[in-house]
Parts: C-alpha cells; structure tokens; sequence
C-alpha cells in the first residue's frame, strides 16, 4: 500500500494533530486556518477530512463556535496498519525493550492506525499477508541480505530502526556506536588511563566492529598501545566463566571497557564484589530505549565509572519519521543518534 491518497493523509493529519494537542473530549480543535498550517493539504481536503470524521462520531462541528473532539480514537475507526518486524537470527530469540513497543503501539493507536507486532527469522508468505493493507514498515533485528532484497520487493515505505548493515535505499535511525566507544576511551585517557582494555561482544554481531573501531581510533590518536590483546571478543556462551578467566590477566590496566551486554554478565554472580575493581570503567554504548528495563541493576563497577550514553530514542525517532511520511511523502534519510558522556547513571 504505502503511498496514501490526500483525503487519507489529511484524515490521519487531523488525528496526529489531536494526539499531538492532547485534546480530550469535549476539547476545542484549532481553527481551520491554524490546521492547514500544520498539513499538507488544501482546505478543500481539510474539510473533507473534518466532515467523515464528523460522520464517524469523533468529532462535533458548530457553526460559529467551532470543531471539537467528541470521541477518541477506538479501533472500529482506526485505518491502515503499521507493522514492525522483530527479525530474529534462527535459532536466537530477541525482543525489542517493552517500554519501546509499547510506545509504538500507543503512539500509532492514537494516530488513528493499527500497530502489528510480528517475530519472525525469515521472509514467509505471512510477511506478506500481514503487509497488504500496510502503510510502513519497520524493521528491527538480524537484518541478512536475502531478507532485505524480499521485503524491499513489497515497495513499502520502510525503516532499520537500530544498527545493521546499510541496505541502498532504506533509511535507518541507529546510534552511533563508533563515536561513542572513541568517546569513552578519550575520557578514561584523559582522565590519566593508558593501558586499556575493550571486552567486546562477538565479531558476528553487527556493532562489535563499530565498538572496536572507536576504540582503536582513540587509542591510535594518542599513540597507545592497541594490539590484538587490547581488545577481547566474547562469544553468546558463558561470558561470566569466560569474564572470571580473563579479568585477572588485565588487572594491572588503567581502564576496561565493557560493551552494555557483556556488563551485564559481569554484574551476574556477584562478580562486581569478588573482583572490587580499581581500575576506570567505561561502559558502550547505553540508550535510552533501555534506560526502564535495566536501570534497576545498572550499578557503577568502580568509583570511577562512566557511561557512553545515548538520550534520544531509536525507535520514537522512527515512528516520527515514518508518521511524516504517510503524512507528507516527506523524504526519510538516515539519522545517526550522537553519544555523550555520563559520569554516572542518574535516576530519569
């Protein structure tokens, strides 16, 4: 489906507006004139948008007083579909972070469209199925080439939310991991750090390279030492064996740097009391999108840890990008999330 027609976009523009405005029943909308400015249609189309939703019972319109809200948005008047796809590695299960779903739903419901959540681990007839009264897609998860050539083939408005490889033609929002990890390393050097450490995620796992990019590029900036030992990729297996194993080799380093997953695996067991760091931390990358789910056991390893940090989110980024689109036709370009620093994770 993908490109609407204008009464359908000034419909769902009406209804962006009334999410955006907070407007409750019995609410006043703004006139006519302040709407237009905010869409990208005719006031012929504007009225006529006004008029079916009048028709549908959402709104009440008065001659000489205005339009106001008469109802909310309820699924018997919700139309067309957004669908995001969790594209799982087979054998592997992954979730986007709850709060992030449940933004998405929301954020699409309010806007007058249904929001399909669908897991799958490769294209299938069902992908296509639940694509046919779709107006966006997004895509999230372990992109492969093959899964991308067969869902571009659907010519649907679509978005990588979240870091992968580039695929021509589909814009992505994705964090900037390899600014961010050059960001904590200059930190930990100038805060006098010379010997440093990256435990960083397995080599098949699309940021990793990124990590360790940044990592090199600082280190190599101010000519320290960054050989094949400088940096340790972990496989998905036992990382805390494997971290009990490796951490006493590196505990006459100034700094270790650990990749957020492989953290959490060292937070596991207790292993943050056996080992009483001394050394700098830096932590790469933390977002936002995760901040509700693991904030509660998200402690400073050493009186001297820091943060790779990233405020906005990927996915409220992306759901902006797409609604504009339907909205407007409006281009959609990449967008690369920029990192700071954050000597310590306040409460939100």
């Amino acid at each position: 489906m993908g490109r609407q027609l204008k009464y359908d976009q000034a419909r769902l523009a009406v209804l962006n507006v009334i999410a955006e405005d907070r407007l409750r029943p019995g609410d006043k909308l703004a006139p006519e004139r302040q709407l237009i400015s905010r869409m990208n249609c005719s006031m012929i189309t504007l009225r006529k948008a006004l008029e079916s939703l009048e028709r549908e019972g959402m709104l009440e319109r008065s001659v000489g007083r205005g339009t106001f809200l008469k109802r909310c948005v309820t699924n018997d008047s919700r139309s067309g579909k957004i669908l995001f796809l969790n594209v799982n590695r087979p054998g592997d299960l992954s979730y986007p972070p709850p709060r992030a779903r449940e933004y998405m739903q929301f954020y699409f419901n309010e806007r007058g469209m249904e929001f399909q959540y669908l897991q799958v681990s490769s294209f299938s007839n069902e992908i296509v199925k639940e694509a046919e009264d779709v107006l966006g897609i997004l895509l999230y998860g372990w992109l492969s080439d093959d899964f991308m050539k067969s869902i571009a083939s659907l010519k649907i408005p679509m978005i990588i939310v979240g870091n992968s490889r580039h695929f021509s033609g589909i814009p992505q929002v994705e964090l900037d991991i390899k600014a961010c990890a050059e960001l904590v390393t200059e930190d930990l050097i100038r805060g006098g750090a010379r010997r440093i450490v990256l435990f960083n995620s397995a080599p098949d796992y699309y940021p990793s390279y990124d990590l360790e990019s940044g990592f090199r590029k600082a280190m190599k900036r101010h000519g320290l030492n960054e050989n094949a030992e400088s940096v340790i990729f972990m496989t998905d297996g036992n990382r805390g064996k494997e971290l009990d194993r490796l951490i006493p080799a590196y505990m006459e380093y100034d700094a270790m740097i650990f990749e957020l997953g492989i953290y959490y695996s060292f937070l596991a067991a207790s292993r943050i009391n056996h080992w009483n760091l001394k050394q700098k931390i830096g932590i790469s990358p933390l977002s936002i999108d995760f901040i509700d789910q693991w904030n509660c056991d998200l402690v400073r390893a050493s009186p001297d840890t820091i943060f790779g940090r990233f405020r906005q989110s990927i996915f409220e980024i992306a759901s902006n990008m797409l609604l504009e689109y339907i909205l407007s036709s409006r281009e959609m370009k990449t967008i690369r999330l920029k990192p700071e620093i954050d000597h310590g994770l306040e409460e939100e």
